[in-house]
């Protein structure tokens, strides 16, 4: 499916992450070409810089720094600039500042530095292992209160590694790609142990066949496979 932005047209699952560095050269060379940079460019690299930032393609948010730059080269000792062209270079400015920011806010620059055993690494091993937890269940586990949680869950929403959402009265805690990268390189995420893999391989199949809502059915035996009954001696 190709979706129409302005005078770019790109397709709806533009942003593969081995694709998305090509994608950001390729457009940053489209708006440099263009006589006037369209309503269409600024929305598709957009939508390409938000991308990147929860996927947190360092390589793609750098093309992208890399090439507004350039085009920004173009305003630069420029005499006599028209409202559009003003425009333009302020949009220009303005999504550079975003691409810096996102570029800061990578687990690589986040310096976070957590402590295995401190609430916060804990915090996100458990969202890892359950998404949607709440403050009170999240208290329950790290063995703290809801005060705590609710102080160390707002450090991690700062560095962009967990979601916050509400669910009726209570907030829920999910994990985002970001908060995932960091943990699968920062070593935080416990190994499992060969026994725990080996009892659950070992692990015997239920027997029993169930009904569709899983309550156990009454197994009734095959008179006809049932080993036949001994005779009595004959008395008499």
């Amino acid at each position: 499916m190709l979706v129409d932005l302005g005078r770019v047209t790109m397709s709806a699952d533009f942003t593969p992450a081995p694709d998305r560095r090509a994608e950001v050269r390729r457009l940053i060379d489209a708006m440099e070409h263009a006589k006037i940079i369209s309503d269409g460019h600024f929305s598709a690299l957009g939508m390409l810089i938000n991308d990147a930032s929860l996927s947190a393609d360092e390589p793609a948010l750098v093309e992208c720094q890399d090439g507004l730059q350039w085009l920004h080269r173009h305003y630069i000792d420029v005499d006599g600039l028209d409202g559009a062209q003003r425009e333009q270079r302020g949009r220009i400015l303005g999504l550079i500042d975003v691409v810096h920011w996102a570029l800061r806010r990578l687990p690589s620059g986040l310096q976070l530095a957590l402590q295995p055993d401190g609430h916060a690494a804990r915090f996100l091993v458990a969202v890892f292992r359950r998404q949607g937890l709440s403050n009170q269940e999240l208290a329950a586990e790290l063995g703290t209160d809801e005060t705590e949680i609710s102080r160390v869950g707002r450090k991690l929403l700062a560095a962009g590694v967990v979601w916050r959402r509400k669910e009726w009265r209570h907030n829920a805690w999910d994990l985002t790609p970001r908060g995932r990268h960091y943990l699968e390189t920062s070593g935080l995420l416990p190994e499992e142990t060969p026994s725990v893999r080996r009892a659950e391989a070992v692990r015997p199949a239920e027997t029993t066949p169930r009904s569709p809502d899983a309550v156990p059915r009454r197994v009734t035996p095959d008179r006809r496979s049932s080993p036949p009954e001994p005779r009595r001696p004959a008395h008499g």
